[in-house]
């Protein structure tokens, strides 16, 4: 099973950036799961979706204790008000864009980071197909 977490603000496509990615995964023929979960529901507000994809049926149901492959961060400014990379897998993989893996401060030794850019510059406006890409590149699909 891989997992997935999306971080963002109330307010940011995260919710509808899993769902495109989840549709994704089931038109490749894998099982999907998908979590929202919201904090406080106001304007800005940190939030993260949990997204798990695998060949068999998922029976897994916590969206709570969530142990993700890839931390995909939609809002830098989370980096310093919440831990990200909290109960992620050793050598995990966080994403970004517009920061570097110095983000991670000590953290950044137990986990890979990997740049959005490549991928969100190549393809204009559609965010979903970006993300897609990169996550076909982790080999989630």
């Amino acid at each position: 099973m891989r997992e997935i977490r999306l971080h963002g603000r109330y307010g940011q496509p995260v919710a509808k950036l899993a769902n495109a990615i989840g549709k994704h995964a089931m038109m490749q023929g894998k099982h999907v799961q998908i979590f929202s979960s919201f904090t406080a529901v106001r304007p800005g507000g940190p939030m993260h979706v949990v997204l798990r994809t695998d060949d068999a049926p998922i029976r897994r149901r916590s969206a709570n204790a969530t142990n993700p492959d890839i931390v995909i961060v939609l809002d830098n400014s989370l980096f310093s008000v919440i831990d990200v990379t909290s109960g992620m897998n050793p050598g995990g993989t966080v994403m970004a864009l517009g920061v570097d893996g110095s983000v991670l401060g000590e953290k950044g030794k137990q986990f890979l980071f990997a740049s959005l850019a490549p991928y969100l510059q190549s393809c204009g406006e559609r965010i979903e197909t970006g993300l897609i890409n990169s996550l076909a590149d982790k080999q989630v699909f």
